[in-house]
């Protein structure tokens, strides 16, 4: 009995039934069937000669023994995790892993050149792979395990891992000679062109919620995407004008030539994240990125 109850994968199926409180549920964290679940449910009381759960109907309740052995059960499980983690730190460079880590779009970058270079300084023997796509590219592809990590900008979905790094806002931005950038100006009101980044773009989705929240339509408006170039050309131009974070500004070339249009009712939050794929094996690795989003001075913003 001694070896079975550390079989750690059944003690994580009876965590997440205790959890959830739902075969269905759990199998799909645990991605096996709801009767796979249900037999090793039996099985360990068979084992422990113990009630785990209670049914009614289609229903199932977790017993109080089994929400007992649950907290230990999560503090186990954390110990694999950090031994697993520990080892793997131990065994490198012989059988180093290589961290996929994504990079959103526009502030998103900036924030990883700062994180890539803490973590090479602390994890001078970590080998990553670096993907840059837009926001919602790298949270896909993040949320499927294909990448291990990534730093996107956004609204995230309740069940991926995350870890808030800080919150900025978009504003609207125009040529410094622009007619406009000295004036008091309602939005509805702006008859000149408005560049919009690709679809999946962060900024995009954020200044289209906020639009349709608002019941706001802008009156002229070209996709120009990613290509900064023809946004740039645009601007000088035709007076158009464009939505970037105030991160992203403050820290780019845009600072230099273009300014913040004062448009009263233009609040527009976003967000920047760093996220995690399920069962992220870099535990080392997480717990100093936390350490380093708790430094305001780190992640400073304008």
């Amino acid at each position: 009995m001694h070896t079975k109850i550390l079989n750690l994968f059944k003690i994580k199926v009876l965590s997440e039934v205790c959890k959830t409180n739902s075969y269905k549920t759990a199998s799909k964290h645990l991605f096996i069937t709801p009767s796979a679940v249900s037999k090793i449910i039996k099985s360990l009381e068979s084992e422990w000669n113990l009630q785990l759960v209670t049914s009614t109907g289609n229903n199932i309740k977790a017993t109080a023994q089994a929400a007992q052995l649950a907290g230990l059960a999560e503090k186990l499980l954390q110990a694999n995790d950090e031994f697993t983690d520990l080892l793997a730190l131990l065994r490198a460079p012989h059988t180093a892993a290589v961290l996929q880590i994504g990079s959103g779009g526009a502030h998103s970058k900036l924030v990883m050149n700062r994180l890539l270079d803490s973590l090479t300084q602390s994890f001078p023997e970590l080998k990553y792979d670096v993907v840059t796509n837009n926001s919602a590219e790298v949270l896909n592809a993040v949320d499927q395990g294909e990448l291990d990590c990534g730093i996107v900008s956004g609204m995230i979905p309740d069940h991926i891992s995350k870890e808030l790094i800080f919150r900025d806002n978009i504003s609207l931005y125009a040529l410094h000679d622009h007619p406009l950038a000295n004036n008091t100006v309602s939005l509805k009101d702006i008859p000149y062109l408005f560049c919009l980044r690709e679809k999946g773009s962060s900024t995009r989705a954020a200044v289209e919620q906020f639009l349709s929240e608002h019941h706001l339509k802008l009156q002229n408006v070209k996709q120009t995407g990613k290509n900064d170039e023809l946004t740039d050309q645009l601007c000088k131009t035709q007076h158009a004008l464009q939505f970037i974070s105030d991160f992203y500004y403050h820290n780019s070339s845009w600072s230099k030539t273009y300014v913040k249009i004062n448009c009263p009712e233009l609040q527009i939050p976003i967000a920047v994240y760093f996220i995690t794929r399920n069962n992220f094996p870099f535990l080392e690795l997480r717990k100093h990125i936390r350490k380093k989003l708790s430094g305001t001075k780190f992640w400073h913003t304008p």
